[in-house]
């Protein structure tokens, strides 16, 4: 019994866990440098799923606030975001606002010209390296950005609600 239990219990993390896009500790960069991108700015809605709707305002110059907020029962999630660029490759490094570590997620990110749409790609979850600074990261990332395994497969699409 405690054996099924151990395997059920393994079965749900896995579960949990899985499609988490890549994390670490610290951001691509140690500070936001990027000018906000006007066109992320205002209400976005999923292309495949109406769970969730996203609302992006300016925290400050180079930073985003991003409230995600469940269609079913109204719940909102506060997340901080700010965008890297590594050789004409944008990211927008993720964290919720207000935890007591920060835990950065990624995602490549990909803007129509109309600003009308918005795709976001996440780093993969299959790396295992760890880094102890944002230099260190960012080459990784520059080395490693360029094989299809970086990313996974499906990017999620947003639409402009607004």
């Amino acid at each position: 019994m405690k054996k099924l239990s151990f395997l059920l219990m393994i079965g749900l993390f896995s579960i949990v866990f899985m499609g988490c896009p890549y994390s670490a500790e610290i951001g691509i960069d140690m500070t936001p440098s990027v000018k906000i991108d006007e066109k992320l700015l205002g209400k976005w809605e999923s292309k495949s799923s109406s769970d969730y709707a996203y609302t992006v305002t300016k925290s400050d110059a180079n930073t985003y606030a991003i409230e995600k907020k469940s269609a079913s029962s109204g719940d909102i999630t506060s997340y901080k975001g700010f965008l890297s660029n590594i050789g004409g490759t944008v990211y927008m490094n993720v964290y919720e606002d207000g935890s007591t570590t920060k835990t950065y997620y990624f995602y490549k990110i990909e803007i129509s010209g109309s600003g009308a749409k918005t795709s976001m790609t996440p780093v993969t979850e299959n790396i295992t390296e760890k880094f102890t600074t944002s230099s260190e990261l960012k080459e990784f990332f520059k080395k490693n950005q360029i094989n299809s395994y970086f990313f996974d497969k499906d990017a999620d699409v947003y639409i402009k609600a607004d």
